[in-house]
């Protein structure tokens, strides 16, 4: 039986510093309705899934045509 890996949850504090800004831009992300996705636990706790803040990161990669090559 392959071992199951435990969801890892942070709260917006936690969320901010990770993506390395500040607690303020990423609830104006969610309230403009941009940003990472995240959760509302009891209607009141905000919680983000690292690895969807590692997937929504990952998407705002730019890509250069020239595959980045100088």
């Amino acid at each position: 039986m392959a071992p199951q890996t435990i969801p890892t949850f942070l709260t917006e504090s936690e969320a901010a510093e990770y993506l390395g800004i500040s607690k303020k831009t990423l609830q104006r992300w969610r309230f403009g309705r941009r940003g990472p996705n995240y959760v509302r636990v009891a209607g009141k706790l905000i919680r983000y899934h690292q690895a969807i803040l590692d997937a929504w990161m990952d998407q705002q990669t730019i890509k250069h045509e020239n595959g980045g090559q100088l």
